[in-house]
């Protein structure tokens, strides 16, 4: 076999591990996105456990057989392997600080692909740490009530 041919064969391979161990994957066109602004994106990206790398469409596709999508353009590979979320939002507002559109071109969650405007429409969704908040103020809300209606009770005279 040729040496180039081997490459392509052990980058494919590397995506299917890279996919494998991953919560979620996300396709984000990163064309017209110089080095100065992808490496920030990149960072904050590795911050929350994701990681972003650049394979050539064509071994995208031999690697997820099952891909639904159809993918153009130049492609950049988001694994997600801690928050399936964040990095939905870290890459909404990189597109809102730098371009008009949003530049996700769709993603792979649950080893089903799902369309860019459902991904855009996650991003706006809270983070789950502020779900987890609200849900635990609402939970504590009656407990709260019932707290300063006692104190009340106890500063009426005679009781």
């Amino acid at each position: 076999m040729s040496i180039v041919l081997n490459q392509k064969q052990e980058i494919v391979q590397q995506i299917k591990n890279n996919f494998e161990e991953s919560k979620a994957v996300i396709f984000y066109n990163y064309h017209w996105i110089n080095n100065a602004k992808l490496f920030p994106l990149r960072q904050g990206l590795k911050k929350v456990g994701a990681r972003l790398e650049v394979y050539k469409n064509t071994l995208i596709k031999k690697a997820l057989i099952e891909l639904e999508g159809d993918l153009k353009g130049a492609n950049a590979v988001i694994f997600c392997r801690q928050d399936e979320y964040q990095p939905l939002k870290i890459l909404s507002k990189f597109d809102r600080e730098n371009f008009e559109q949003n530049k996700i071109n769709g993603g792979i969650y649950q080893r089903q692909f799902v369309p860019a405007a459902t991904l855009e429409e996650w991003a706006k969704l809270p983070s789950k740490e502020e779900l987890l908040q609200s849900l635990c103020y609402y939970l504590t809300y009656h407990l709260r009530c019932l707290i300063n209606l006692i104190e009340q009770l106890k500063n009426i005279p005679g009781h």
